[in-house]
This record gives C-alpha cells, sequence and structure tokens, in this order.
C-alpha cells in the first residue's frame, strides 16, 4: 500500500498511545479491509471515521471506503461522516486474530503433500474421533465455505435416517460380521458428519448465520433450523443444536417459537425448547422474550403411568416448564455441569497406565476444558428420561460454549478412547429399532352354553347370544364392541 503521506503528518494530533494504534491500522490493510466489508455503511459514503478513542469527540482516523488513509482528526475536531466506535473496532480485531491463529493450526494441521480437501475430508472419516484441532483447522476456512457446511448437514441428515430405516430392523439381533462392518462404519461417518457440521454451520459469520436461517424458514417448516442434527437422537446431537441455535441469535426466536407451538414429534419438541432457552441465555436482551414464549404453556399435566406424556401438548409443556426452571437456575446448573464433567473425565483414563498424564484419579484432578469437553462431547441416549434431565442441566453451559469446547484435544482422543468399533454403531442403532411395547390383545374367554350370556338378559348363553346365528354378535364391553365403537 502506497504511504499516505498526509495521514502520517497529521498524527501528531493525538497522543503517544492513540498514535501507536493508528499506526498499527495503517500496517494491516487485511485487518481494516475486514473491520469495513463488517460494519453498516451508507451507500453514499466515500469515507468512514474510525473512532480511536471516544466515538463522538475523536480522535478519528480517516479512510477511504476501500480502505486508503486519508488523515487523522483530533480530539473535538469535527466531522460529518459514518463513525465506526471504537469497542466494534475493537471486537472485529480480535476476530481478526483468532481467525489468524486458526489458520496457523490448521498450516501445521497439514500433513507433507496434503491438499485442504484432504482436511474437509476428516469431518467424514474420523467420526466421533474428530478431535479439537481438526475442527479448530477446520473452522479456519469457514469464511470462505458460506452455507455448504449447513447445506451438506441437511443432506447428510437424510442419507442417515434412509440408512437407518434400511438397518433398524432387527438390530437387536444383529451379530456383526465382515461383510456388514462397512455399513455400520458408513452410518457412523454420516452421523458423526451431521454433528460436526452442524458446529460447523454455527461458527460461521453473522452474514452466513442470516442466510442459513433465511434458508432453514423458507419453507415455513415447524421442526427448526437445527432439529436435523437432534434427530440423530443423541445427548451431544442436541446439545449442539442448542449452540447452534444460540449462535443463530435473536433472529431466530420466531422459527424456534414456532417450531415449539406445532410440532408434534416428542424430539423435535425438546430441540425447539432446548433451541430457544440457549437463546435467552447466551444473549441476555432475549431473555425476557424468551421467558414470554414459554411461561403461557402452564405446568404440565400429570405423566401417565410409565413417566412420559401421551400427547404432544404434555410433552410441551413439560419442556416449558423444565426450560423455564434452567434458565431461572442457569448459575448453579452451570456449576454443577463442571462437576459432573469432571465425574466423567476420571472414568476414560482408568485403564491408562498410573502416572499417565491423562489418568485422573479424582475428579478433582480434571481440567476444566476436559470437564468441559466431556460432558458437552458424551453421546447419551435421549430416550433415556435421565439423559433429557441431563440435557437442561447441561444447556447453561453448551449454550455459551465454543465450538471447539466439544471436542477433546488430539493427544486425549487417542489416550482415552482408542479406534472406533461397529458396536459403537449398533448401539446408536438400536435407538431407534425401539419402539414403545404394544399389549398384545387378547379376547375375552366365551362363556359356557348354559353360564348365563353376559349381556344380563338373564338368559343362558345358549338361549341368547350363544344361540344360533348370533355367533358373529357383538357383545357389550368385548374387544369388538370397543373396536366398533372406535
Amino acid at each position: 500500500m502506497p504511504h499516505a503521506h498526509h495521514f502520517l503528518e497529521r498524527l501528531d494530533r493525538v497522543s503517544r498511545a492513540q498514535t501507536e494504534f493508528a499506526l498499527e491500522l495503517y500496517r494491516d490493510h487485511e485487518a481494516v479491509a475486514y473491520v469495513l466489508d463488517r460494519v453498516n455503511l451508507p451507500g453514499e459514503a466515500l469515507r468512514v471515521a474510525l473512532a480511536i478513542d471516544d466515538p463522538r469527540e475523536g480522535p478519528f482516523v480517516i479512510v477511504t471506503r476501500d480502505g486508503r488513509f486519508v488523515t487523522c482528526l483530533g480530539a473535538g475536531m469535527r466531522h460529518d461522516l459514518p463513525v465506526v466506535p471504537r469497542t466494534q473496532i475493537d471486537a472485529l480485531l480480535t476476530k481478526v486474530a483468532e481467525k489468524r491463529a486458526r489458520k496457523e493450526i490448521a498450516q501445521r494441521e497439514f500433513r507433507p503433500d496434503e491438499e485442504e480437501e484432504n482436511l474437509f475430508q476428516r469431518v467424514i472419516s474420523r467420526g466421533s474421533r474428530f478431535a479439537r484441532e481438526d475442527f479448530v483447522a477446520l473452522s479456519a476456512f469457514e469464511p470462505m465455505l458460506g452455507m455448504a457446511p449447513y447445506l451438506a448437514m441437511l443432506d447428510m441428515a437424510v442419507e442417515c435416517e434412509t440408512l437407518r430405516a434400511a438397518m433398524a430392523h432387527g438390530a437387536h439381533k444383529v451379530v456383526i460380521k465382515t461383510s456388514t462392518r462397512k455399513a455400520f462404519e458408513k452410518l457412523d461417518r454420516l452421523e458423526w458428519s451431521v454433528a460436526h457440521l452442524m458446529l460447523l454451520s454455527g461458527a460461521g459469520e453473522r452474514r452466513n448465520l442470516d442466510e442459513i436461517l433465511a434458508t432453514a424458514t423458507g419453507g415455513n417448516e415447524r421442526a427448526s433450523p437445527t432439529f436435523p442434527c437432534s434427530a440423530q437422537a443423541g445427548s451431544t446431537f442436541f446439545l449442539r443444536s442448542a449452540w447452534a441455535a444460540a449462535r443463530l441469535g435473536k433472529g431466530a426466536l420466531p422459527a424456534y417459537k414456532r417450531a415449539f407451538a406445532e410440532g408434534e414429534n416428542w424430539m423435535a419438541l425438546l430441540d425447539a425448547g432446548l433451541g430457544l432457552g440457549a437463546i435467552g441465555l447466551r444473549h441476555a436482551g432475549s431473555l425476557a422474550e424468551v421467558r414470554r414464549i414459554l411461561e403461557p404453556y402452564g405446568p404440565p399435566p400429570p405423566a401417565p403411568e410409565g413417566g412420559a406424556h401421551a400427547s404432544s401438548d404434555g410433552v410441551r409443556r413439560s419442556v416449558a416448564r423444565a426450560v423455564l426452571d434452567t434458565l431461572e437456575n442457569a448459575d448453579e446448573r452451570a456449576e454443577t455441569t463442571m462437576k459432573l464433567g469432571r465425574d466423567f473425565g476420571v472414568v476414560p483414563g482408568k485403564d491408562l497406565p498410573m502416572g499417565h498424564p491423562l489418568r485422573f484419579e479424582t475428579p478433582e484432578q480434571v481440567p476444566d476444558d476436559l470437564a468441559r469437553s466431556a460432558v458437552l462431547g458424551v453421546d447419551a441416549d435421549v430416550h433415556d428420561p435421565r439423559v433429557q434431565k441431563l440435557l437442561l442441566m447441561v444447556l447453561p453451559v453448551a449454550a455459551r460454549a465454543a465450538a471447539e469446547d466439544f471436542y477433546h484435544p488430539r493427544e486425549v482422543v487417542r489416550a482415552w478412547f482408542g479406534q472406533w468399533t461397529p458396536e459403537e454403531s449398533l448401539e446408536r442403532l438400536k435407538r431407534f429399532a425401539r419402539g414403545p411395547k404394544k399389549e398384545a390383545v387378547r379376547a375375552e374367554a366365551r362363556p359356557g352354553r348354559n353360564d348365563p350370556c353376559p349381556c344380563r338378559s338373564g338368559k343362558k348363553w345358549k338361549k341368547c347370544h350363544g344361540g344360533p346365528g348370533q355367533a358373529d354378535a357383538v357383545l357389550p364391553g368385548s374387544v369388538q364392541s370397543r373396536r366398533r365403537s372406535v
């Protein structure tokens, strides 16, 4: 970039510290371009005032719309240009620094002769062994990905559903064979690809998140924009969906409100409720609105025998009350979640040799980052009511987490989890093979010929409904009678 002599000559109008900041901007054209590309400027504005200090009094660095430095205005010097406040500049520069750090990690992640496409292949090839370094490296390319991760997630979620439909029948009796191993591996990789791509989609910039929201709600669907991920029926899938909902932010509230009000599937209702809660937890300005959405549902009706609500209305009310309770006790639940994460962090390393740095004898030895990832990344069956309670407990931590918090560092993945086995995928498949047990319908025993007729006519069975021509008669209270009344 050619030297802007007029700008440099006018730096004597500001203090030494302000001069250093102005020169940092001057030397970093890429960062300035990033800032200007992400602020709302009037279409007719040819120049912009970047506030070095107070957004009204200045000083200001004056640049053109394409980032060329014009001059520096001292404190109190007047202008009629649009202003970018210092706080906004600092926030955007922090993002620039984070992206550069991620690019450095991405460069270290490349193996000899490895191309960028190979890095993206890790999303599919590594399944649940996808490590924090993999995600951070991949997220370095997020600005150029746009909608691609979200659209790929939707396609893979559909493919998962199709593949499970073909495999789930008889899953409880399946014996893993060489011929079926590849099918289980394919299903495993697809399911976990959905999980990874959900996080990568939510990690996008505001413009990408708005595009996702517009695409997902364009058809006025009853399900939320994140339900395809939750539909994989694992706790970490639901938590990733909730995190992504929080990232979509306040603009997503109408979509989640509609999904919660109109949904009929219990998993879709749980996903929408968690999404609403996550938005309120991550964005304080939306908390009151989330409460207004959930409070009208009132207390749930008494649960029927077995503990599960039979109707979608019962589920909706129960989820609404549970999420409101989580919002009310968020800090307490976050603290409990971290304690639980430390407990989780002890178990995987128990078989490591004594003295191994990743073998923890007590929960107190587990570092915060591993405890957080342990509880966010656990894949438990959401059909279990205890797991549903776990989701509500963990929601405050999930809503405020960073995307990479869902992953363990690579050294932890290798030490704690080892190699994938097809039994892992089979256990996940069994979740979808389950269904409510149906009681066998038994016909009532027929009376003897000389027994009183059940119709209470006072006649014998053979002289009443059991007489000639009455073989197909319907008795009051019988199975056949109940069926016809329905």
